[in-house]
């Protein structure tokens, strides 16, 4: 999520995607984050029951939750992204911040009201921003690279939704400065010329997993066949698999079966995060 202006990205799947936003009058900026394409991978990956219409609007909707792909477009709020956090009670502060942001609107939003929803755009937008927070602690903290020294490179994290509990991460969990009036549309950028400031252990330029070519990403992953990236998409996928059935759950409780249909389609759970 850099500088906020419509781009052009490759394949069939994202151009609809980034038309998509171009109606709702959203710009889909590149990246601080995963790149939006990868965005858009994992979240179609790990929800593959998701009917195409509703998959849409849970990856750009409107504002405030404005979607997986959509929330890039925020890039000034850090709970979005889990950045600049120094460590794990930064972190799950943050955490907290977007649970309490947009749980609320999916869960208002997916009132029943006559034959539809109170706001159903409006509640998927919310729900792929909330995903796209549990994807991008993957990316943007250190983690996956605590995972990969103590030979376990696949295990999950802790959740960090609906509450965050920073003893139950590394004491080194940190995720990257990174400065908000730096170029937007640049991953190599938003770092002081002299490192972080004070209390950040690095920068998020140095640190991210965005993608397979960031400095971070392209590093291999010992007791794995792939990189960092490669590694942390995998878990970020699973990790929204198991939100996904997480919340379906919550509003089937809150709001009635009738409610998560409407909101999510017929598909039911995923089996993707197991």
């Amino acid at each position: 999520m850099r500088k906020i202006r419509c781009v052009r990205v490759l394949g069939a799947l994202i151009s609809t995607t980034a038309a998509f936003a171009a109606c709702l009058g959203l710009s889909v900026p590149k990246a601080q984050a995963f790149f939006i394409q990868n965005h858009e991978t994992i979240t179609r990956a790990a929800l593959p029951q998701i009917p195409s219409d509703v998959m849409l609007q849970i990856l750009v909707g409107p504002p405030p939750g404005a979607g997986a792909v959509g929330t890039d477009a925020f890039f000034t709020d850090d709970y979005r992204h889990l950045d600049n956090a120094r460590n794990p009670t930064d972190m799950c502060a943050l955490a907290l911040q977007a649970w309490n942001t947009f749980d609320p609107l999916i869960l208002s939003g997916s009132h029943v009201v006559g034959g539809g929803l109170a706001d159903g755009p409006g509640a998927r937008a919310a729900f792929g921003a909330l995903i796209h927070v549990q994807q991008d602690f993957y990316a943007h903290s250190n983690f996956v690279e605590d995972n990969v020294a103590a030979g376990n490179p696949n295990q999950l994290a802790p959740p960090i939704f609906p509450t965050c509990n920073p003893g139950a991460f590394p004491a080194d969990l940190h995720t990257g400065y990174f400065d908000t009036s730096a170029n937007h549309e640049d991953p190599f950028s938003g770092c002081p010329a002299g490192g972080p400031p004070p209390g950040f252990p690095e920068c998020h330029a140095t640190l991210n997993k965005d993608g397979p070519n960031t400095l971070r990403g392209i590093q291999p992953a010992a007791g794995t066949s792939g990189n960092l990236f490669d590694l942390a998409a995998q878990l970020a996928t699973t990790a929204t698999a198991n939100l996904y059935n997480q919340i379906r759950s919550q509003v089937a409780h809150t709001n009635g079966d009738k409610a998560a249909q409407l909101l999510f389609g017929s598909g039911g759970t995923t089996n993707a995060g197991k």
